[in-house]
């Protein structure tokens, strides 16, 4: 649920409106560590962390189409690593300019 709140939070202050907790996929995930896709999370940040390593994940569809992924991904850490994704393209620097 972590996964969701987040998603709707960052999503309202990015796009300027509200959004409804029924229009948010969810799933939670575990991987190994080869399982994991580099580009998407650096394996220093997994390092640590025995398999399975869990993640869970929030998507959402606006009205023009586009698709926006949040990943919460387990790292050892009180705050789990943050994979954020439009259209399914890796968006490093998603945050920039947001006020949380």
């Amino acid at each position: 649920m972590e996964a969701i709140q987040r998603l709707t939070e960052v999503l309202e202050r990015k796009l300027g409106k509200k959004i409804p907790f029924h229009e948010v996929g969810y799933e939670t995930m575990s991987f190994t560590h080869e399982e994991i896709d580099e580009e998407l999370v650096p394996p220093y940040m997994i390092a640590f962390v025995e398999a399975p390593i869990l993640c869970d994940s929030a998507n959402y569809t606006d009205v023009e189409g586009n698709y926006y992924t949040l990943m919460l991904v387990e790292t050892g850490d009180e705050t789990p690593y943050e994979v954020w994704m439009v259209n399914d393209k890796l968006m490093t620097n998603f945050l920039e300019g947001i006020e949380l």
